[in-house]
């Protein structure tokens, strides 16, 4: 079938480092698979429809741009009800704000910083208990940070450490099941060097350097909700060489 799937942005600079912008864009994805189940098995749903507006702020201070959006998503809703059937009914309706910083704070030390907040509500579906709280797997509040410092002392080393926060999420549809939230935090060192006239790179990163035990996600797979465990402390040696 056709469908005409409009994006539209606009943007207007108020003053010489602002910049404010609107945007809107319809979305399509691919349909959901009935789980094993439902009295549809294994049938596959027409496209998910989604429709999103945004209205944010970029600002440029120094050597640093800070940003500010809010945005508002609505997306179909597609789930087992409670007569046994597969179906798209309702909404997934997200409205959220989120903030970044990323830049240089001085001669030696970038950051790179986001934050999200997310309210996630299904509406309008005929499962009552579904309804009223935030949406399996969408966690209200989301934080990253990442830090790199270049070592005066050495030329092309750098010396990285970054974390990331998750605050608790529901683990089933019906909200009566969270999983706590969690706190990552990662450490590394780049090295950028030239040798028989070639640009190499050697990077040393340790994900989850306390080995934090934690759930990344809570989501589900036909019909059946599941935790995933996030990865446990783990480095990762490369060396890169430019031709």
């Amino acid at each position: 079938f056709d469908r005409f799937l409009p994006q539209l942005a606009l943007m207007y600079q108020p003053w010489e480092r602002t910049h404010v912008y609107a945007s809107y864009a319809k979305g399509l994805s691919d349909g959901g698979q009935a789980p094993w189940y439902a009295n549809n098995a294994y049938a596959t749903l027409a496209p998910v429809h989604s429709t999103q507006y945004e209205l944010g702020i970029k600002q440029q201070w120094k050597a640093l741009l800070f940003t500010a959006a809010v945005f508002d998503l609505k997306q179909d809703n597609q789930y087992t009800n409670t007569a046994g059937d597969y179906v798209t009914d309702g909404q997934q309706h997200n409205v959220g704000l989120e903030l970044g910083l990323q830049g240089r704070l001085n001669q030696n030390l970038d950051i790179t910083s986001t934050l999200a907040l997310t309210r996630s509500r299904l509406a309008g579906i005929q499962t009552a208990e579904y309804q009223g709280h935030q949406t399996q797997n969408v966690p209200t509040l989301r934080f990253a940070s990442h830090l790199s410092y270049q070592v005066p002392q050495i030329d092309g080393l750098r010396l990285l450490a970054g974390m990331q926060y998750s605050s608790s999420k529901y683990a089933n549809k019906s909200g009566t099941v969270k999983v706590p939230g969690y706190s990552i935090f990662d450490a590394g060192t780049a090295y950028n060097f030239r040798a028989y006239g070639y640009d190499n790179t050697l990077r040393l990163n340790i994900d989850n350097l306390f080995n934090k035990k934690y759930w990344r996600d809570a989501g589900s797979f036909l019909g059946d909700d599941y935790l995933f465990l996030g990865a446990p402390r783990t480095a990762q040696l490369s060396w890169t060489v430019n031709f």
